[in-house]
């Protein structure tokens, strides 16, 4: 017969349900293993037993992994979940805001962008990528000002990353001889992670 304790206990591996499932979605995201993530962050959200943040995470990390399937209308449907549990998910409203210049919703970009830069000033990607929505606008000057920003935040090093250099060098802000990589072909532009 079952009584409290059994309760308890079936209460107890039902909590742990859904971080259980996100820290094997997390697994499998840093194993570039995207379906198997997908998976598991889907069973992490409809476990019901996360708190906001880590229900963000989880819908921003599934939507990591549908962009890398190329779903990027599920992907943007999840940064929207994951914002509406935690609005002050910065690293969510820099991915959407890429998502959403990708897509040509300029306008909603840069609200994002704006918020993004807003909460975390000091956070060289928040600006990195509004300067490339800012270009994606045609809005040049403004573009030169965030890069420069964004340069001024970043850590040292970072703007030899190929695609971050390629930026800066287009806007004057690095040398043609910094970032180089010799005659290995470009590689795609740099990504939220």
């Amino acid at each position: 017969m079952a009584g409290p304790a059994a309760a308890a206990e079936v209460d107890s591996s039902a909590a742990a349900e859904g971080p259980k499932q996100l820290s094997y979605g997390l697994h499998f995201i840093k194993a570039r293993d995207y379906p198997r993530a997908i998976v598991h962050l889907t069973a992490a959200i409809q476990a019901r037993t996360l708190e906001p943040e880590r229900l963000s995470d989880a819908y921003y990390f599934r939507g990591r992994a549908l962009v890398r399937t190329q779903r990027p209308e599920l992907a943007l449907a999840d940064f929207t979940q994951a914002l509406a549990h935690w609005p002050g998910n910065v690293k969510v409203l820099r991915v959407r805001c890429r998502a959403l210049t990708l897509k040509g919703d300029l306008p909603d970009a840069l609200a994002d962008c704006d918020r993004a830069v807003e909460l975390a000033p000091e956070d060289w990607r928040g600006w990195f990528t509004r300067g490339l929505l800012r270009e994606a606008r045609s809005e040049r000057n403004l573009a030169l000002v965030d890069f420069t920003a964004s340069q001024a935040r970043m850590p040292k090093g970072l703007e030899t990353f190929p695609s971050v250099a390629r930026q800066l060098k287009a806007y004057g802000l690095l040398a043609d001889d910094a970032g180089a990589e010799g005659s290995a072909p470009p590689l795609p532009l740099w990504q939220e992670e």
